[in-house]
């Protein structure tokens, strides 16, 4: 118990509210369960920064080790022993303004990057600059000043990061908006050729322990779920009902981001102790609430333990409940998840509307890096799957229900569009994830791009109810008669549908095609997904270390498939 109002504590402490250097050095050290190797090339000290950050990475029970290169102006030797995690690559963007263009300075660094990316599929860090390095820049135009330099490398440095994949802004010009006078310190500079303050540097160390490096080297919160009596606003609706309820402006703004984080990709859910016909009248009549009934994924609203809440909604929405964000105002209840459900990751929500708003915006696994590009239709697509189960149970049988839903599956081979995708279905996936390899985008558009050796396979599903985009994929590498299977992700939402069964089928139709025998399938024991090896251990024959012999595999998979409804398609 104490552990979990230590860690309570300090969470609030350090993303609450803007937290001192003092706070972050006093904070308490948690145990951690990963260890995260970073590489720092530099042109300026980054250890003012790195000293700041072990507190921020704790939070998501990380240790972190930096490995530093000599002051280089030339980064001529990037990267080092190439063993690192991560790699951040610290430029002080000043050094080149008065010797070239904006333009050739990015230039610069995009070809040692690509040089780098030969030898490291892992993430780059590379930061920008802040606009304004004087308060009386002000006075001056971006045309006449520096400042115009700074803007034309940011936009330049923008456009790198989106073409070397895998390549991430530290967004030195965001975190510094509105603090001109504040974010730079000449003493420092004068001192350690440093030229960021105090408050700077907390922030540039927070921003990357909270949200950078969470968000590159692992899986995404999937969903939150959420108490409402003094969490989404002041008051409790059972006693107060719903017109007296109050909505601060810190909850509204509360609201708005939840709103945000929903359109982003994440599932929001209600985990409440009330009678859901009350929430839903809740939020049928308050039209001051910028959150609707619609946008939650999934509703537990009752008098039962909200550990049992938090698992009917993992059930509801097919996810682990690890993956959840359990947000209570609380301890006691927190506690109670904390001992019951060890792997939901936990916050308390504030009185103060904004003080909730603001310290779940800097929760480490909120952060989005890239777009998602199904995040649309992930809550509606939910929402079909609590449909789809009342078909399931009033269908004659398992067949006349998945002949009720007219499946269309369509797969694609090698499809360079879906990079994304399956890198995202890489990092999220948990429950059916063979491998568990979480493959890099740069990873994956080499394999696409080789397809002599590499057979990637994407798959979209639709159906009468939804469309659900791109739900899972296999990534092969082949070698004459041999066939390996790298990874097979398919997304939550498509299972109990049998689509992996019959899309496997396909594969192996297509690998016998291209004159494969042998079948090697990579496969590891990992927390969640179970799933996926208990659907593979159906047509595995002895132990899974030792090739398959492909011919009887398929045999078997077209055996548990056979007259399956759904339509299957191929997209050239």
């Amino acid at each position: 118990m104490n552990d979990v109002l230590t860690y309570l504590d300090m969470s609030d402490s350090l993303l609450c509210s803007f937290p001192t250097r003092a706070l972050i050095n006093g904070s308490v050290k948690r145990s951690t369960h990963k260890r995260i190797q970073i590489r720092v090339d530099r042109t300026m000290p980054f250890e003012f920064i790195a000293n700041l950050m072990s507190p921020f990475c704790r939070l998501w029970e990380a240790d972190i080790e930096f490995d530093y290169s000599d002051y280089d102006a030339a980064l001529a030797k990037l990267g080092g022993k190439l063993t690192a995690d991560v790699y951040i690559i610290c430029v002080d963007w000043r050094i080149m303004l008065k010797r070239m263009s904006a333009q050739e300075a990015v230039h610069w660094l995009h070809e040692r990057i690509k040089k780098l990316r030969l030898s490291t599929n892992q993430p780059i860090f590379v930061n920008n600059w802040p606009e304004y390095s004087e308060i009386h820049d002000i006075l001056f135009s971006y045309s006449v000043s520096d400042r115009g330099w700074i803007r034309k490398l940011n936009y330049h440095l923008s456009e790198m990061s989106e073409q070397l994949k895998g390549t991430i802004l530290i967004d030195l010009a965001v975190l510094s908006q509105g603090e001109a006078a504040s974010f730079y310190d000449y003493r420092n500079e004068a001192t350690s050729s440093y030229p960021f303050s105090n408050k700077a540097t907390i922030s540039i160390a927070r921003h990357l322990g909270v949200h950078l490096l969470p968000a590159a080297v692992s899986p995404r919160i999937k969903a939150i779920a959420l108490d409402l009596d003094d969490t989404l606003y002041n008051g409790v609706l059972g006693e107060d009902g719903f017109k007296k309820i109050l909505l601060t402006e810190g909850h509204l703004m509360l609201q708005r981001l939840l709103l945000r984080l929903k359109q982003s990709g994440i599932l929001l859910t209600l985990c409440s102790r009330n009678h859901e016909e009350d929430v839903k009248k809740l939020f049928a009549e308050r039209d001051d609430f910028p959150l609707k009934w619609n946008d939650f994924a999934a509703v537990a609203a009752n008098w039962r333990s909200k550990a049992e809440n938090l698992d009917q909604l993992a059930h509801m929405l097919n996810i682990d409940p690890s993956a959840f964000l359990f947000v209570d105002d609380n301890p006691a209840e927190l506690v109670k998840m904390a001992a019951e459900r060890p792997d939901v990751h936990l916050f308390r929500a504030r009185r103060d509307g904004h003080e909730t708003m603001y310290g779940l915006s800097h929760y480490p696994g909120l952060y989005q890096l890239q777009h998602d590009e199904i995040a649309a239709s992930r809550t509606v697509d939910i929402q079909a799957n609590q449909i789809r189960e009342k078909m399931r149970n009033k269908a004659a049988d398992d067949y006349a229900y998945l002949k009720s839903l007219e499946m269309r599956v369509t797969i694609y081979e090698n499809n360079p569009s879906h990079v994304r995708r399956l890198h995202e279905l890489s990092r999220k996936t948990n429950q059916f994830n063979l491998a568990l390899k979480r493959m890099t985008e740069n990873e994956i558009n080499e394999f696409i791009k080789n397809r002599n050796h590499y057979l990637i396979v994407t798959i979209a599903l639709e159906d009468v109810l939804s469309s659900s985009g791109i739900i899972g994929a296999f990534v092969c590498r082949i070698e004459q008669e041999k066939a390996y299977l790298m990874e097979t992700l398919f997304s939550c939402r498509a299972l109990g549908r049998e689509i992996e069964t019959v899309t496997f089928s396909w594969l192996l139709e297509r690998l016998q095609g291209l004159g494969v025998q042998y079948l090697y399938i990579d496969s590891i024991q990992g927390p969640r997904n179970a799933p996926a090896l208990d659907w593979l251990g159906r047509f595995a024959a002895g132990d899974l270390s030792k090739p398959q012999i492909l011919g009887d595999m398929l045999g078997r998979v077209k055996a548990a498939c056979k007259n399956h409804p759904a339509k299957v398609e191929v997209n050239p």
